[in-house]
């Protein structure tokens, strides 16, 4: 485990725990306050800039994945930014076997934010998510949180699924994607 210093906020990074998800090997996981997340719109960005660089060097071309790896995990982090419990920590692990990457997005949740989470996970697998996808981005309103999720699925292709634990009220919203055809450098 190591911590990193940014912007005045610690977070910190596990590189160390051999363990497995769904088969997938684990690679990285990143632990920060939620309070300490949510206090800078910045923090999607340089969390998942800072994680994709991570686990970019062994791409064909690393420059390439890590740009869409940055980007599809700054959804992630962007709707949790706009969606999550007040109290407790936000864990996310990152999992990656082949060309397939997990990501495991652990956050608090109260009963009101594991029903957001539900309802827009469904949403993203309903028939007409893509004109749903389409309204929301081009309305005039405040943002819907689900833009994100439903980026995630139309854009980069992701499944998604949730897991909740209501005994300790937390949602983990779970996606699973592949951004480039061959697996490693050769």
């Amino acid at each position: 485990m190591f911590n990193i210093l940014a912007k005045g906020r610690l977070m910190q990074v596990h590189a160390d725990t051999p363990s497995m998800s769904n088969g997938l090997p684990f690679m990285l996981e990143m632990d920060v306050d939620v309070a300490e997340f949510s206090s800078d719109w910045g923090n999607c960005d340089l969390m998942s800039t800072y994680v994709s660089k991570m686990v970019s060097t062994d791409r064909t071309d690393s420059l390439l994945f890590a740009n869409l790896y940055s980007s599809a995990v700054n959804e992630l982090f962007e709707t949790a930014f706009r969606v999550h419990g007040e109290n407790g920590s936000l864990v996310c692990k990152f999992f990656r076997n082949g060309n397939l990457d997990r990501v495991e997005l652990s956050i608090p949740a109260n009963d009101a934010v594991a029903d957001f989470y539900a309802a827009a996970i469904e949403r993203t697998a309903a028939p007409n998510a893509n004109e749903a996808y389409l309204n929301i981005l081009f309305q005039s309103d405040a943002i819907d949180p689900a833009l994100g999720l439903l980026e995630l699925v139309l854009n980069y292709g992701a499944a998604l699924q949730l897991r909740e634990d209501k005994q300790n009220q937390r949602v983990c919203i779970v996606a699973e994607f592949q951004l480039e055809e061959t697996a490693t450098k050769s």
